[in-house]
């Protein structure tokens, strides 16, 4: 039987977890998008200090969330974040058994569609030491100097927009934080790509929660 845990990660600098979508908060989305994977067991949210009591309140408004989540401060920067969950994950799911695949993923990105994040981990527990979601790049990418002049335009046949969550085995997201990376921006050499999906998008702005919002509409019409 395996064993999965997902880190959801809240940048303090970032988006509010908190904010309102279709009448619920990002995070329940969030959450919500996890548990009906089907295939993670244990949840440790990494949330900012002033946002605790209320991300403790969401969820224990998601049926049997409260047994498989729990909140944790989060820490000066990603990184440190991710290392803090990772040990709030340790002291939550003690037992020794270690995990086939850890998910790190951010909390601003919650309509990432189960199934999605299935796949990732999926590529885990085939053999990656890392596996994220992509999607290609669609607009035509320019390379510009120090002065905004262009001086190249890349292949965008080779590029991809990253999303999370990202699945690692355990001893690779381990040997990151003990390194003290941000395992997300430094991954390790070989990270296996699966298809993403448009509605994994990360919600920053006004506008993306709008965008969010009108998907949500069409597709409960």
């Amino acid at each position: 039987m395996t064993k999965i845990a997902a880190l959801v990660i809240s940048d303090t600098e970032g988006p509010d977890i908190l904010v309102r979508v279709h009448g619920e908060p990002l995070l329940a989305h969030t959450l919500r998008g996890l548990f009906e994977a089907g295939c993670v067991d244990r949840v440790v949210v990494a949330a900012s200090a002033r946002g605790l009591e209320a991300c403790s309140e969401i969820v224990g408004k998601i049926p049997g969330a409260r047994q498989r989540c729990r909140v944790f401060p989060c820490g000066a920067d990603r990184a440190e974040s991710i290392r803090l969950a990772l040990d709030a994950l340790d002291a939550f799911d003690a037992g020794g058994v270690p995990h086939d695949a850890i998910l790190v993923h951010d909390a601003a990105r919650p309509f990432v569609p189960p199934a999605t994040v299935r796949t990732v981990v999926e590529a885990v527990l085939r053999g990656a030491e890392a596996a994220a979601p992509v999607l290609p790049v669609t607009d035509t990418v320019k390379l510009v100097d120090g002065e905004g002049v262009v001086v190249a335009t890349e292949d965008r046949s080779r590029l991809r927009t990253v999303q999370t969550p990202f699945g690692f085995t355990e001893s690779v997201l381990r040997d990151a934080c003990e390194r003290g990376l941000d395992p997300l921006a430094d991954p390790p050499a070989t990270v296996r790509t699966v298809a993403g999906h448009p509605h994994a998008i990360r919600l920053a702005t006004p506008f993306d929660l709008a965008v969010a919002e009108a998907l949500l509409l069409e597709e409960r019409a």
